[in-house]
């Protein structure tokens, strides 16, 4: 399996398959797919396939220091491949294309059904949980980049 930065569209398929089943696929384009600082990423196997994909937004949040400048949104791991450390390989892509280009820290709204994974990654829950319309409960997680 090998982690590749992929365009936008790759993502939209998988985003609506597990991140917004029964929704329109409309609903899978976010704000910013197609900013320039925007990087979607792909985990392929070896026919190529996309197994699982994420995207980090340059989108600090309020709430948190100025260095936290990206965002990480849309993770989703195809159902069959979850437990396999898919989801591991690509927020490993992340931090390390993120750590290159000296960006201090990341943030996300992780669902609350994956928090657990979230926090086995380094990351610091910051909220309580809340609601996000029409998707569900999360809390907002963040790690430092840099020590």
């Amino acid at each position: 399996m090998k982690v590749i930065q992929i365009a936008a569209e790759q993502t939209f398929s998988l985003r609506n398959e597990v991140l917004r089943p029964g929704m329109p696929i409309s609903s899978c384009l976010f704000d910013g797919d197609d900013e320039p600082k925007t990087r979607h990423f792909g985990a392929l196997d070896d026919q190529e396939q996309i197994l699982g994909i994420v995207s980090i937004f340059s989108n600090p949040h309020p709430d948190l220091p100025a260095t936290f400048t990206y965002q990480l949104r849309g993770m989703a791991t195809s159902r069959p491949c979850r437990g396999l450390g898919v989801g591991i390989l690509l927020i490993e892509a992340v931090e390390q294309y993120l750590k290159a280009i000296e960006c201090a820290g990341l943030w996300a709204n992780a669902r609350t059904e994956a928090l657990g994974f979230y926090k086995k990654q380094g990351y610091q829950v910051m909220s309580d949980e809340f609601m996000i319309e029409n998707v569900g409960p999360h809390y907002l997680v963040a790690k430092a980049l840099v020590s």
